[in-house]
């Protein structure tokens, strides 16, 4: 009976990681990346070596609002919505962004601060940033339905994990056992030793994930209490107003900068965004966020906000304010919170940012290498699970492998390259580098499939290591900008991003290396292996 146990979670553990180990694989990765968001966004942006002409007083502050309220007024004076993000230090210009209908597009445009004049598309350098990989991390750029994919996989993360520990009955004494230089049993030692010694961080991260969307993901006590209102639940939840029904009946929008002096005189903070819902409607509404002060939430595990105060937008009218590091909603939006500082490294400051960098560095090697000893173990053992079909789908899969592992570091890479090699004034052009990441991904896969597998391996790495290798160059071209330059003017983000990508390349060089290493003793052993071979059968 133990014995069908363990041969049933070891069938679990092998094909229902293999399936999902890809999609984990770019989660975790992207989401490793995404620890450091603000600084790849700092670096790309070129913002290092920018004067800061961010307005610095509430006066200034309240002009730009109404230069912003008057070109919105232009735009669309009548709509679903509008956004003011005010300047700040990593990007000097006065933000708006507006919806005319309900499933209308976004629009969004770019003014100076100081004149309200609208900026040209190349005055600043447009970019996703590092948000690109925590969107990677949670949905894959694919709104519901990736959030969804991202649950389901999470969930099989969680199997996998618990199947692990039931096959792996000696798991602990493997983590001390390594044995390099031999194949398949290399890479079980090393998947045995990353998956214990990152099991607690695997787990953690794996719930307070699932967590983060629980309203998503476990939806049936909210539609049976609210009949599937959402809107009247969290506003319960939140104990704030409830959001307002467009009445379509035509009404004059207060001024907005008097409203955002007094919110920033309530929070005690300055502002950094304000939100209309409703614009020119009686039933508009004005929200005004306060910026986040990083420095107030370092050690915090709950409680992490901004505050935000609600105005009537007729009238001015205050409706609700919520003070700077305060929760509402009671013990269970509470515990939301610390669950989402737990997963989003919200505590801490840098030193616990690294140690989530390595583990989680760390645990897409451990899927890596569980995805790579399924096809060495195949193709070392002559497997034919799928009958005369085995060779087309093992084929597949270390295709996908390649795709998935080195495609994917390929093209993160690549990204940050796009940043800087893609023209200034190029229309959509966060859009476009996102898409050209994907394109790349996509070219991996075929490049993948065209190669034999070491070749994809030794080739993809290897155009990844150059990259990484090569990005503090390319920058230095391309911006003037360099690594031992932002060192000296205390730019750590910038300098920061610039090693971490050379010590990438070192790595994944050696890596490339190796594999072309070992083709070559394996061209060069085969007349040994054959010969060896025919003189058995002869005996």
């Amino acid at each position: 009976m133990k014995q069908g146990f363990r041969h049933a979670m070891s069938w679990l553990h092998t094909w229902g990681g293999l399936w999902f180990a890809w999609v984990l694989f770019a989660i975790f990765f992207t989401g490793t990346l995404g620890v450091f968001d603000d600084a790849i966004s700092h670096w790309m942006r070129d913002r290092g070596r920018a004067a800061a002409t961010a307005p610095s007083t509430g006066a200034e502050r309240a002009q730009a609002v109404a230069m912003a309220q008057a070109y919105l007024a232009r735009q669309a004076p009548a709509g679903e919505f509008w956004s003011i993000g005010l300047p700040s230090e990593e990007d000097s210009s006065l933000r708006v962004f507006w919806q005319r209908d309900e499933d209308g597009p976004f629009e969004q445009r770019f003014l100076d601060p100081l004149s309200g004049a609208e900026l040209a598309p190349g005055h600043e350098r447009r970019t996703e940033g590092g948000h690109h990989f925590v969107h990677m991390h949670f949905e894959f750029h694919a709104g519901m339905a990736g959030i969804w994919l991202v649950g389901i996989a999470t969930m099989a993360m969680l199997v996998a994990l618990v199947s692990g520990i039931v096959v792996h009955k000696k798991i602990f004494v493997d983590f001390f056992t390594f044995r390099p230089g031999k194949g398949q049993r290399s890479w079980l030692d090393g998947h045995n030793a990353l998956a214990v010694l990152t099991l607690p961080f695997q787990f953690m991260i794996a719930y307070t994930g699932l967590v983060v969307f629980w309203f998503t993901y476990m939806p049936a006590a909210i539609e049976a209490r609210f009949g599937g209102e959402r809107d009247a639940y969290f506003s319960t939840l939140f104990e704030g107003p409830a959001p307002r029904p467009m009445r379509h009946l035509a009404a004059s929008m207060a001024a907005l900068a008097p409203l955002m002096q007094q919110a920033e005189a309530a929070i005690g903070r300055e502002a950094s965004f304000v939100v209309v819902n409703h614009p020119g409607d009686v039933s508009a509404a004005v929200r005004i966020f306060g910026r986040f002060d990083p420095a107030a939430e370092t050690d915090r595990l709950v409680g992490r906000g901004s505050g935000q105060v609600q105005f009537d937008g007729v009238n001015g009218d205050l409706l609700h304010v919520q003070m700077p590091d305060t929760v509402r909603g009671g013990p269970v939006l509470a515990t939301q919170q610390t669950m989402n500082a737990l997963h989003f490294v919200r505590f801490g400051g840098y030193a616990m940012k690294w140690l989530y960098f390595i583990c989680g560095m760390a645990g897409a090697a451990m899927m890596a290498s569980g995805a790579i000893l399924f096809a060495v173990k195949r193709r070392k053992n002559g497997a034919a699970e799928f009958g005369t079909a085995s060779a087309r789908v093992y084929g597949a899969i270390e295709a996908l492998n390649v795709a998935a592992i080195a495609g994917l570091l390929l093209a993160c890479i690549a990204y940050l390259w796009f940043n800087r090699l893609l023209p200034l004034d190029w229309e959509n052009r966060a859009a476009w580098e996102v898409r050209l990441f994907f394109l790349v991904w996509m070219g991996s896969l075929g490049h993948a499939a065209w190669r034999p597998p070491r070749s994809a391996w030794r080739e993809q790495l290897g155009v990844a290591a150059f990259l990484c290798l090569g990005l503090p160059v390319l920058n230095w071209l391309v911006t003037g900008d360099h690594f031992a330059a932002a060192l000296a003017r205390g730019d750590a983000m910038t300098a920061g991003v610039e090693l971490v990508a050379i010590a990438y390349g070192v790595l994944l060089l050696a890596v490339a290396r190796m594999i072309g290493r070992r083709a070559a003793g394996d061209v060069a052993g085969a007349p040994r292996r054959a010969a060896g071979r025919a003189e058995a059968e002869g005996a």
